[in-house]
C-alpha cells in the first residue's frame, strides 16, 4: 500500500511557535558575567550541599565537580543555548531530578509541546507499540487521532528513537529513564532542560484502520501556569518540605490543562482538586474503591490527610485501589500524613540525613528545623562519617491526629514516573506493610530526598550564596531519605521501591482507561491473583 502523506498539522491553540520563542529570547543574550555567575554557584551547591555527591560518584562513575571547572574555563565561544545545554548537561550527568539547573526567564514558566502524547504497551511476545494516546483536538487530522501507531520520528525508527531519547533523560534507573524518553518526545519543560533543537516533527504512523500516512507537526511554546497574565512555575521556591520532580509537576500541569476533560483543566495551583481524584469501581462483580493520588504538591499536609481520609472513609468493603503513577511528588509532610491515613496502625517514616560539609554544618546551626543533625555533623571529622545522623523530616502521626484510618485491604499501583515524594510514600506503604505493591515497572522513579531551591538556602546561608541573573535559579537534594523497618537505612535514591507484582500495559491499558491493570489490582486485593 503506498504511502499516504497528509498536510502538517494545524497550529495548537494558545501557543507561540517554536522559532518565534527562541527569536525572542535570543534578543538580549546573557552576558558572560552572569555566566561565570551561574557556574560558580553551581560548584558551592555541588561542592558543599548536595547530598548525594559520593552516591552520584560512585553509581554513574560522573564527576560534575571537574566538568564545572572545564565549562569555566571554556564559556567565552558558546552561544547562550550552547551556555544552557552545557550546564544543562552537566546535572543530567547525575541522574538527579531533583538537583538541576533551571533556566532564567524567558524559558521559566514555558513548556514546549507537539500537543500530543505517546504510550507505549508490549504484546504478549515482547513486541513493542507507541500509541498516540492523547491528543489535543485542534491537532486532529488525517487519522492522526487517539490511536494511531507512530511508526519512525523524523526518519528513525520509533523504537530507536524512544532509546535515544530515553539515554538522553536523567531517570536514576533504565526504566525511569525510558518513561522520561516516552513522555518527553513530546512535552518539553524549559524551566529545566534547553528547547528543542528541531522545530517540527517528521511523524510516520498507522491510523487506527491501519492506513500507512506521513505528517509533519509543529513544536509550539505555552505557558505551564498563568498568574495575574504572567507564565509561571507551579511549584513553590521557598518551601522546606519538598520532594519533587519539578520538571515532572510542568508537565502534569500541562497534560491536565490539554487533555483532561473540561471541568477538570486548570483549577488552581495546588489545590486538591487539581491533585486528587477517586471514583467506585465494579470488577467481576465486587466493588473497589480507587483514590488517585495526581501529585503532593499541595499548600499543607492536615488538610490533604483529611481529604484522603474522608474519601478512604467511604471505600467499598472489597477494598481501596491506591494509584500513584505519574505522581512527581512534591510536599513530603503530605505525602507521610496521607500515608498514616491509609494504615489501621501508626506508620513509622523515612528518614532524613544531610551530607557532613561545613555548608550542611552552618545551615544546621543556622536553621533552628535542622538543629538536631549538627552534633552528628559537627563530630564528623573525627567519625569519617559521610552522612549525619537519620531522623523524620517531620511527625506525620501528629500531623494525622485524630483523623479515621483505613483499616480494609488496599494495594498500590506504581510506575517508573511515581518519583519523590511518591517514592517516599510508595516505601512507607511497602516498609509498613499495608498491601502489595503492583508496579507497571518494576522499579519506581527512585528519588530519594528533600529538595531546596537555591533562593531558600540563601536565606539561611547568605554569606556563601550570591545572587543569580534574570530569575535562572538551582534545585539541590540537600536531605537524603533511607528507609524504615525490614528495609532500615537502604537509601531510596537510585534504586526506587521494588514493585511486588509487575504488570505490563497493553492495548487496553493504554486505549480503554487501564482495563487489564486495574483488573490486576482488582484481583490482588480479592486474593486470587495466579
Amino acid at each position: 500500500m503506498s504511502r499516504v502523506v497528509a498536510e502538517p498539522a494545524r497550529e495548537l491553540p494558545d501557543s507561540t511557535g517554536l522559532a518565534e520563542f527562541l527569536e525572542r529570547a535570543g534578543a538580549d543574550p546573557l552576558p558572560l558575567a552572569d555566566r561565570h555567575r551561574l557556574v560558580a554557584a553551581a560548584r558551592v551547591l555541588l561542592e558543599e550541599l548536595y547530598v548525594h555527591l559520593p552516591l552520584k560518584r560512585a553509581m554513574h562513575a560522573t564527576d560534575p565537580v571537574q566538568r564545572l571547572r572545564l565549562l569555566e574555563r571554556r564559556l567565552p565561544p558558546l552561544s547562550e543555548l550552547q551556555f544552557h545545554a552545557e550546564l544543562t548537561d552537566v546535572f543530567r550527568g547525575l541522574r538527579d531530578l531533583h538537583t538541576g539547573y533551571q533556566l532564567p526567564a524567558p524559558y521559566r514558566g514555558h513548556v514546549a509541546t507537539l500537543g500530543f502524547l505517546v504510550e507505549r504497551y508490549a504484546d504478549a511476545d515482547g513486541t513493542p507499540h507507541h500509541i498516540v494516546s492523547k491528543i489535543d483536538p485542534a491537532l486532529v487530522h488525517a487519522g492522526l487521532d487517539v490511536g494511531a501507531e507512530l511508526r519512525s520520528w523524523n526518519g528513525v525508527p520509533i523504537e530507536r528513537a524512544v532509546e535515544r531519547n530515553a539515554a538522553a533523560q536523567a531517570g536514576s534507573h533504565p526504566d525511569a529513564r525510558l518513561a522520561r524518553g516516552l513522555e518527553s518526545l513530546t512535552l518539553r519543560p524549559l524551566r529545566t532542560a534547553p528547547p528543542p533543537d528541531e522545530h517540527w516533527v517528521l511523524l510516520s504512523y498507522r491510523t487506527r484502520g491501519g492506513r500507512p500516512r506521513e505528517t509533519r507537526v509543529p513544536w509550539r511554546v505555552r505557558a505551564a501556569e498563568q498568574y495575574a497574565g504572567r507564565a509561571q512555575d507551579p511549584v513553590p521556591t521557598l518551601a522546606t518540605g519538598l520532594g519533587i520532580d519539578v520538571g515532572g509537576e510542568v508537565a502534569r500541569h500541562v497534560k491536565r490543562d490539554l487533555f483532561a476533560p473540561s471541568p477538570a483543566r486548570r483549577p488552581a495551583a495546588r489545590t486538591l482538586r487539581g491533585v486528587v481524584g477517586h471514583r467506585t469501581l465494579r470488577i467481576r462483580g465486587r466493588a473497589y474503591g480507587y483514590l488517585r493520588l495526581f501529585s503532593f504538591n499541595v499548600a499543607g499536609a492536615r488538610r490533604f490527610a483529611e481529604h484522603v481520609a474522608g474519601i478512604a472513609a467511604r471505600a467499598p468493603e472489597g477494598g481501596l485501589i491506591v494509584d500513584i503513577r505519574g505522581n512527581p511528588g512534591g510536599h513530603v509532610p503530605a505525602a507521610e500524613a496521607a500515608l498514616q491515613v491509609l494504615s489501621p496502625a501508626p506508620v513509622v517514616p523515612v528518614s532524613f540525613s544531610l551530607s557532613t560539609s561545613r555548608a550542611a554544618l552552618a545551615l544546621a546551626r543556622a536553621h533552628p528545623g535542622f538543629r538536631v543533625w549538627a552534633a552528628s555533623i559537627h563530630a564528623a571529622p573525627e567519625t569519617g562519617e559521610l552522612y549525619s545522623q537519620a531522623f523524620p523530616l517531620t511527625d506525620p502521626e501528629a500531623v494525622a491526629a485524630g483523623l479515621p484510618r483505613h483499616r480494609g485491604p488496599k494495594v498500590l499501583v506504581t510506575d517508573a514516573l511515581s518519583y519523590s515524594a511518591a517514592d517516599v510514600f510508595a516505601a512507607g506503604f511497602q516498609d509498613n506493610g499495608l498491601g502489595p505493591v503492583l508496579g507497571t515497572a518494576p522499579r519506581t522513579g527512585a528519588g530519594g530526598a528533600n529538595v531546596w531551591t537555591y533562593d531558600l538556602l540563601r536565606v539561611w546561608l547568605p554569606e556563601l550564596l550570591g545572587d543569580l541573573p534574570r530569575g535562572a535559579g538551582f534545585r539541590v537534594a540537600l536531605r537524603r531519605a533511607t528507609r524504615a523497618r525490614g528495609n532500615v537505612d537502604v537509601p531510596l535514591e537510585d534504586l526506587g521501591v521494588r514493585a511486588d507484582v509487575l504488570h505490563r500495559l497493553t492495548e487496553r491499558d493504554v486505549l480503554d482507561r487501564n482495563k487489564d491493570l486495574l483488573a490486576a489490582a482488582a484481583a490482588l486485593l480479592a486474593g486470587d491473583h495466579g
